[in-house]
């Protein structure tokens, strides 16, 4: 009896670093509808980077503490589906697709509303498909938490980068679909386990921070579009591959 008490005290750790990522994913749906705040949606874009730390971490605990569970396994998708798929839908929809509409007799037909909708469903399905695959070196599709970094960046970049609504909504969507494709992309947390160690995993996360200090939102966006060429870099290999058979 002391045994399961004790255990199942311990994964009560993961589960309630999986909540703080399912608090700042609410939070931040709650900033991109208050224009009071002022830069509330860069402030809703904060949320969902913060929420991303969270969900670095509550897997690394689980597996730490020998808690790994389905409920936790289920409780991370539910929380990440909040955070990386309505919460970037809804920032995006307030920061570009509100006003779209069209007019039927004496109503308006808000198809903003569908296209900031994309987002989210594609993420239910991005998460379902993980839960029920085996388990692989690297990621089916984009994954959400990544999808939802680059929206989440979008009030920082887009104003100074002076993109047009029909070019961003385009990427918007692109990206959606990208998290429901097979496009392989690697798990940057295997790669630094199997060939970074020791001093050098110090020094990289040393050259991270420096970066991250100096660049800040735009280091995170290079990263990240690194990230999404490597992915197509991927599928080319992988379709010169299937050509040659």
């Amino acid at each position: 009896m002391p045994l399961i008490k004790k255990r199942f005290s311990r994964a009560w750790i993961p589960n309630t670093i999986t909540m703080g990522n399912l608090i700042f994913g609410f939070l931040s749906i709650i900033y991109s509808s208050n224009d009071r705040v002022p830069n509330h949606f860069q402030v809703a874009g904060i949320m969902i980077l913060f929420a991303t730390i969270f969900d670095g971490f509550d897997g690394y605990v689980a597996r730490s503490l020998k808690v790994t569970s389905e409920i936790g396994k289920q409780l991370d998708s539910l929380a990440d589906l909040v955070t990386f798929g309505v919460a970037p839908g809804y920032l995006f929809y307030h920061m570009y697709l509100s006003d779209m509409f069209f007019t039927v007799g004496r109503t308006h037909v808000y198809f903003g509303m569908i296209i900031a909708a994309i987002f989210p469903i594609c993420a239910a399905y991005r998460l379902a498909r993980f839960n029920v695959q085996t388990t692989h070196n690297y990621f089916q599709g984009l994954p959400s938490p990544i999808a939802g970094i680059v929206i989440a960046l979008f009030p920082f970049l887009t104003p100074e980068l002076q993109v047009g609504t029909i070019p961003i909504t385009i990427f918007f969507v692109i990206i959606g679909l990208l998290m429901v494709s097979t496009i392989r992309y690697s798990k940057p947390q295997v790669m630094i386990q199997e060939k970074v160690r020791g001093i050098w995993l110090i020094i990289s996360f040393l050259l991270a921070a420096i970066i991250l200090f100096f660049l800040q939102e735009w280091a995170l966006a290079i990263f990240i579009l690194l990230y999404l060429i490597s992915g197509f870099v991927s599928f080319i290999i992988q379709l010169i591959q299937v050509m040659r058979l």
